[in-house]
């Protein structure tokens, strides 16, 4: 019986370092397209193709040439004076980048932005799965499987 327990254990722990280790952010890079977002697991490809976005609108994007620390980044630009939104990017990028240090290429014409760079899932904005319901779905699915091995 223990043994039974011991591997479903295992096996739970295992689904949980998967999720542990990739960091999920949600994914958009318009205004429009941010009203449903995508969302994109943190790679060194995806965070190399955000980087290429993001030298669109900044001059001193660093380039990494890889790395498996990742945070998801939040910007939104817009003119400062009546504040109307023009562009948005939501996605994932290397930790070093520091999006909110970065410098716009384009402030001449009022531009400003807005800045969050986070390090958990889904909080670029705010995720609605948290950590603890993987944590109940994987003690569910090991009690089943106990209850089925027994």
């Amino acid at each position: 019986m223990w043994k039974k327990v011991l591997i479903c254990v295992v096996l739970v722990a295992f689904v949980g370092v998967q999720f542990a280790n990739s960091l999920t952010c949600t994914k958009c890079t318009t205004p429009s397209g941010c009203k449903s977002p995508s969302s994109e697991t943190c790679s060194n490809s995806t965070a190399n193709a955000n980087r290429v976005h993001l030298e669109s609108y900044h001059s001193n994007v660093p380039t990494v040439n890889g790395s498996l620390n990742f945070a998801c980044a939040n910007l939104t630009y817009y003119h400062a004076a009546n504040y109307s939104h023009t562009s948005e990017f939501l996605g994932c990028v290397f930790n070093e980048t520091k999006v909110c240090d970065l410098t716009l290429t384009n402030t001449a014409s009022g531009w400003s932005k807005k800045c969050l760079q986070c390090g958990t899932d889904y909080c670029n904005p705010a995720g609605t799965f948290s950590g603890s319901a993987y944590t109940i779905v994987g003690s569910v699915i090991a009690v089943l499987l106990a209850k089925v091995l027994s």
